[in-house]
């Protein structure tokens, strides 16, 4: 998937400050060395990656083609055809997210003519985005192409086709990418709550595809996989974590820490009394329910999510999701970031947590950030290094009041060889 390259650039970029990698050298792979084309700048590069996702999208739209699949593998569409006239909406909300940070990125580093077709492109993608995927206030999971080229939506309160109303994807991302206002931020967690938490966590739709054991009609493996666990069975912590970090986003503390706390076995019977027993060491893939067949899990799902069945660990010791959760209470949880030359303190921490000290080397330096909690749970109304008030200026955001900032140079000044201690007042 292109967007994940692109957002990977800009994530570097902004942690360490390093435009001059947009002009570096880089050959393009072919088979026939004859044929070669030189090496171009990795501005080239990223510009072809951008022509492919233009030439992706449903014509008349700037909506990208579902094909091959989003990152839920459980939904793979069942043609070809399908796959060109499905939409997903998850992924519509990536390509509006890297080509907006590719903007700023374009911006920052005096590529005005770029940063101006990003912007003019993701501003596209939003106007089509609210246009054809969200329906009556809420978020679809998916669209669907007619051969009128009209476009209807599934996995959606109005789908009389799969029986599934949401669809935790596109709520996370809407949040995580900057695609919803405010108002829709706000609205769509409260429909997460309401219609798609169970006892373990944020579960990927409010109940799971009907099981046919036959032809399938839409999607693969949704419909015909036997077993019943990990994308089929619905709790997949990998997007439970989206989830938290949607929390952070908006400044629902102490959502974020149910749900970080959700996410590890570490005294998961406090959190989930339903849980089994789970080795503590081990982080799981997911959170599944046993049952004998898939037809019994779709008669007695709503005791799942009522909470009269246990659940066991899926897949454990698994790849990704360790590193995503740890940069969760680094980044939001504490809310220690470096961006484009400049320190971000933005911690997101429930009142509970009020004198949580965290003690960590921050560029080889050893500094201790203690935490004071007031009612709200984040953006910082003071700062101290070393018992000397800093002033700082205010992230910008469009959902809550923004962390503090502050010059990195600057920071790293007022710290010492020895230990160092940083208090931080929260509104």
């Amino acid at each position: 998937m292109p967007y994940w390259c692109i957002l990977a650039l800009c994530s570097y970029i902004k942690a360490s400050g390093d435009f001059s990698i947009l002009q570096e050298p880089l050959p393009y792979y072919q088979p026939d060395a004859a044929a070669a084309e030189a090496p171009t700048p990795l501005l080239e590069h990223v510009g072809r990656v951008i022509a492919l996702v233009v030439g992706s999208f449903v014509p008349g739209t700037a909506l990208v083609q579902f094909g091959g699949g989003d990152w839920n593998d459980s939904l793979q569409p069942v043609s070809t055809d399908l796959a060109r006239r499905l939409i997903s909406s998850w992924t519509v909300q990536m390509s509006y997210q890297a080509l907006s940070e590719y903007h700023d990125i374009c911006a920052r580093a005096g590529h005005a003519h770029e940063a101006s077709r990003m912007r003019e492109l993701a501003q596209r993608i939003l106007a089509d985005f609210n246009r054809h995927l969200v329906k009556d206030g809420v978020v679809a999971g998916y669209g669907l192409v007619g051969s009128d080229q009209t476009i209807d939506v599934l996995l959606h309160p109005s789908d009389a086709t799969t029986g599934v109303r949401y669809s935790l994807l596109p709520m996370n991302r809407g949040v995580i990418s900057g695609v919803f206002s405010k108002e829709q931020a706000e609205h769509h967690s409260e429909l997460v709550e309401r219609h798609l938490m169970g006892p373990d966590g944020a579960r990927l739709m409010d109940r799971p595809l009907r099981y046919r054991g036959g032809p399938q009609t839409i999607f693969q493996r949704a419909e015909s996989s036997t077993y019943f666990g990990r994308e089929i069975g619905l709790m997949y912590v990998h997007e439970h974590l989206r989830y938290a970090e949607s929390q952070a986003r908006l400044g629902n503390a102490d959502a974020l820490l149910r749900a970080l706390r959700q996410a590890i076995p570490v005294d998961y019977a406090q959190v989930v009394p339903q849980g089994n027993l789970r080795q503590a060491n081990c982080y799981y893939s997911s959170s599944d329910v046993l049952f004998g067949s898939r037809y019994a899990a779709d008669e007695h799902y709503d005791e799942v999510i009522g909470g009269t069945r246990r659940l066991e660990g899926g897949w454990r010791v698994y790849s990704s999701g360790p590193g995503i959760y740890v940069a969760l209470v680094v980044s939001r949880l504490l809310g220690l970031r470096i961006e484009f030359g400049r320190l971000v303190i933005d911690p997101v921490l429930s009142r509970s947590l009020d004198g949580l000290e965290a003690t960590l080397r921050f560029r080889g330096r050893p500094v201790v950030f203690a935490y004071h909690v007031e009612e709200r749970g984040y953006g910082p109304r003071a700062l101290s290094v070393n018992g000397k008030a800093v002033p700082f200026d205010t992230e910008n955001d469009a959902y809550r009041r923004g962390g503090a900032v502050l010059p990195l140079e600057r920071f790293m000044a007022l710290l010492g060889a020895g230990e160092n201690r940083v208090e931080i007042q929260l509104s």
